[in-house]
């Protein structure tokens, strides 16, 4: 015989900390970013369908400089908002907008990661 018994396991969300949200930003925007856009430039086999144009034209003269130019961005933001965070949490809204930038990120992620499955 089954019992009907349900058990309750509370479950209890944390907000992410400040740290773990720039350190969401660096790896989706740094790392995430980087990967995808250049993945979906080698499988298309041509950069015309980059919407940026600064890199469209790194991918086109040299791809590595696509990972230097934004490797030394997102490293420059971390540094400053890691640096800044006193300053950062006493704005109202602080998290939801880093949560927009990580939103934002995830969706272009997904964009490149989308021409990369339209191709194969």
């Amino acid at each position: 015989m089954v019992s009907s018994v349900r058990h309750r396991i509370p479950i209890r969300l944390e907000r992410p900390g400040y740290v773990e949200l720039v350190f969401s930003i660096v790896i989706i925007w740094g790392f995430a970013d980087v990967v995808s856009t250049l993945l979906a430039a080698a499988t298309l086999g041509s950069v015309a369908a980059e919407a940026n144009p600064w890199i469209r034209v790194l991918l086109a003269t040299e791809p590595l400089a696509v990972i230097a130019l934004k490797g030394a961005v997102v490293l420059y933001v971390g540094v400053v908002l890691l640096v800044c965070r006193d300053l950062i949490e006493q704005v109202p809204g602080w998290r939801i907008w880093f949560l927009g930038v990580i939103a934002v990120g995830t969706a272009v992620v997904c964009q490149n990661l989308s021409v990369v499955a339209a191709t194969i």
